[in-house]
């Protein structure tokens, strides 16, 4: 290993550790330490040394002292530690408002809280715990002054240290948030008297707050979708409560659809930070940033600043992405192995080394253990049509080394091989040739589609970075073997091989092509990078990124005025606004044929605001319609019903419920109905149900109606039931965040 990269790695490695530990604490001293009238009255008193208006005060007094004493060095301090403060306390509140972390006292029942009043920025505080604002600026402070005036550095961080001691003691905030808060100064503090040296180091930073602002923002705030996000949250749950890690189970039955490594991480996700919707769509959300950055750094070093700046928020900033980040699903954790497999690759073919090849099929293998074949087959099928293409098959000879196979083998073949011993044929029927054979060969759970279907979605899911993929695939087949033109290649190769391999795939699903986009991003981010720099004609991707937005845009206008019925109701205005948006795209379109680099900033800053105006405005209403009832429902089962009662479902395939019930639930169908009789007669018993389907079970099992709404019908045994409404679902949650 470098000596360079010593520093930084044990830097990383601390602050994980230090991060792990205070997540250990916080359920064993959150809003737990006694309370002694001295002691408050100190922490009261460090709490509001900490606020930010009173260390922007003192910064100013810093400033002016060395002003009117004429002291340069008291006037940079002061201009420094303003700064800081300044700008660590933006940071801080934009990642308060992505993360919306519920402060000690508010954590159950949060979800509907924010569900039903969706807001940018918690005025209100109680949904504002990370990281800690006091604890921010008062490290970002202690780190500007401490390099300012080394002596009394003990002091400035031992303040900064009783500010988030107070923040802690005062039930504010958990120990992490303080950590973190801690982090997020000392950085920023860093960044900024370092901006001099290098003024890209910040520009970085900023960046990576963006990523960290898109791909965490308010996953939170609403219910689990079914099926395949509470299916995987469910399953991953209860691997959490079992402690079985060999074999994902769902309701108590073995589940083989996917392999074991998502579940392993989303386990890991509830052990971190409790059972919570964050907590299940986390890991998508980090390996999200990850893979954004990941393109960043991948881009940078290829091809330079620029078109790795671009590549990065084509890919931050698209439906696409933002949906399957916020998604607790296996599609962001996929992309990112299978992207890092073949960046590594790129880079073995066009770098000396043996690290590459060998990162090529760990995170290969890594990717099989997410999804199966396709990790595999991806990689080496993009390797192979690249080198193909480009007249260099030769080079992967050097990838394919009897060691480099074997490692891909050690890390992806045990789980494999202990299922296979463990679970046999009905491992391999299940895995093998129902999800993998018959979901590319027939139609699985009628999810089929037109060959045309995944430009729609591009279409939409890209938007508006679609409008550069023409010309882009044209110049990397057009110059494939040129070595300039070599990433245009690699990019559309893999681009073209994952559109075709989903459009011949007979089961189709939107999340199938999530592993194109970053190809996607780069080839749309070396195109806009080339049109700033004008290194490429841009009349083709501007005249199609204005006609997309003109027909999206007329048609949210004509929206409102046709006769289509649709089960959640927005208003007028929400189609207008949205077409506005679109409108506004086109304009920055034709602006960017004479000023291209303020048009693409414009054109990226009105997607981060189309974004967040769906999160808010649009995701709330369609999440509260398809699930809210049966989180009502199932909270209302978990309060109601013992631990030998049973909670039923009749007819209805939905994950959420044992998700929010914490516990099994007895699974029936119309052939199997008498079972519900049988299972009535031993105890309570609740059944969830549509409302059509009512009259199926209405007189055979002896259950009366307790509630009626939103297109399901909850029966129960007969006996007292409270009305649901008594029992509000605000006060309670799955397993409590910090029991």
């Amino acid at each position: 290993m470098k000596k360079s990269w010593k520093r930084p790695l044990l830097i990383g490695v601390s602050v994980v550790a230090v991060m792990l530990i205070a997540l250990r604490l916080d359920p064993v001293i959150a809003g737990k330490v006694p309370q002694v009238s001295p002691l408050i009255g100190i922490a009261d008193f460090f709490s509001l040394v900490g606020d930010g208006f009173v260390l922007f005060c003192l910064a100013a007094t810093l400033y002016l002292a060395g002003y009117f004493l004429k002291k340069s060095s008291l006037r940079s301090a002061g201009r420094d530690g303003f700064i800081s403060v300044l700008v660590s306390g933006i940071a801080v509140n934009i990642l308060k408002a992505s993360f919306e972390r519920p402060r000690i006292g508010y954590g159950a029942g949060a979800v509907l809280r924010l569900l039903e009043d969706p807001r940018l920025f918690d005025l209100s505080g109680r949904f504002s715990s990370l990281p800690s604002g006091h604890t921010t600026v008062s490290f970002a402070l202690a780190f500007t002054l401490s390099r300012r005036y080394p002596s009394l550095r003990y002091l400035f961080y031992a303040t900064a240290a009783l500010v988030a001691a107070s923040r802690v003691y005062l039930g504010a905030h958990y120990p992490s948030d303080v950590v973190a808060g801690a982090l997020v100064g000392i950085l920023a503090g860093w960044l900024l008297l370092k901006r001099a040296e290098s003024p890209q180091r910040l520009k970085a930073a900023a960046l990576v707050l963006l990523i960290v602002f898109v791909s965490f923002f308010k996953n939170g705030g609403y219910l689990l979708f079914d099926v395949d996000e509470a299916v995987f949250s469910e399953a991953s749950r209860e691997m959490y409560v079992t402690g079985d890690v060999i074999t994902p189970a769902y309701n108590n039955e073995p589940r083989y659809d996917k392999p074991i490594l998502i579940y392993w991480l989303m386990s890991l996700s509830f052990k971190l930070f409790g059972v919570s919707e964050a907590a299940a769509r986390f890991t998508s959300a980090a390996f999200g940033s990850l893979l954004v950055f990941m393109t960043f750094l991948f881009i940078c070093r290829v091809k330079g600043w620029l078109p790795g700046v671009f590549s990065a928020l084509s890919l931050l900033l698209c439906m696409e992405y933002f949906t399957y980040s916020h998604s607790a699903v296996t599609d962001m954790t996929l992309t990112f192995f299978i992207s890092a497999s073949v960046y590594s690759f790129y880079l073995a073919a066009h770098e000396e080394g043996r690290l590459w090849p060998i990162l090529f099929w760990i995170f290969a293998a890594l990717a099989v253990l997410t999804k199966g074949a396709i990790g595999l087959v991806f990689p080496v099928a993009i390797a192979l049509l690249y080198l193909a293409a480009s007249r260099g098959l030769n080079r992967f000879r050097g990838v394919l080394r009897p060691g480099y196979i074997l490692i891909f083998l050690l890390v992806s073949a045990p789980w494999y091989l202990i299922q296979l011993y463990i679970n046999g044929w009905e491992f391999f029927n299940a895995f093998v040739i129902k999800h993998h054979i018959q979901r590319f060969s027939g139609v699985i759970s009628s999810h089929g589609g037109p060959f045309y279907y995944y430009l729609v979605v591009l279409l939409i899911g890209f938007f508006p970075w679609v409008a550069f993929l023409p010309s882009a695939i044209h110049k990397g087949v057009k110059e494939r073997l040129r070595g300039d033109s070599a990433l245009y290649l690699l990019s559309s190769v893999w681009f073209l091989f994952v559109l075709a391999f989903f459009t011949i795939a007979r089961t189709k699903l939107p999340n199938y092509i999530m592993p194109l986009f970053p190809a996607a991003s780069i080839l749309s981010g070396l195109t806009a990078a080339e049109l700033v720099e004008g290194g490429m004609d841009r009349r083709p991707g501007l005249y199609i990124l204005v006609l997309i937005s003109v027909v999206l845009g007329a048609a949210m206008f004509v929206l409102p005025h046709m006769e289509i019925s649709m089960d959640v109701a927005f208003p007028n205005v929400f189609f207008y606004s949205l077409g506005l948006i679109f409108l506004g795209a086109a304009a920055f379109g034709l602006a960017a044929f004479k000023a291209p680099r303020a048009s693409f900033a414009g054109i990226s800053a009105l997607v981060l605001f189309l974004l967040i105006f769906l999160r808010l405005y649009a995701l709330p209403p369609v999440n509260a319609y398809l699930q809210k009832t049966l989180y009502v429902y199932s909270r209302y089962a978990a309060r109601n019903l013992g631990q030998t009662d049973a909670l039923a479902t009749y007819e209805i395939n939905k994950p959420s419920i044992p998700f929010y019930f914490a516990r099994t639930i007895v699974k029936s169908e119309k052939a199997t109905a008498c079972d519900l009789t049988e299972r009535s007669k031993r105890g309570k018993m609740l059944v969830i149900t549509e409302a059509s389907r009512y009259d199926e079970v209405k007189g055979s099992h002896g259950l009366e109606v307790i509630d009626s709404r939103g297109g399901y019908v909850l029966l129960g045994t007969p006996g007292e039931w409270p009305p649901v409404d008594a029992a509000s679902p605000l006060d309670f949650h799955p397993t409590p965040i910090y029991p």
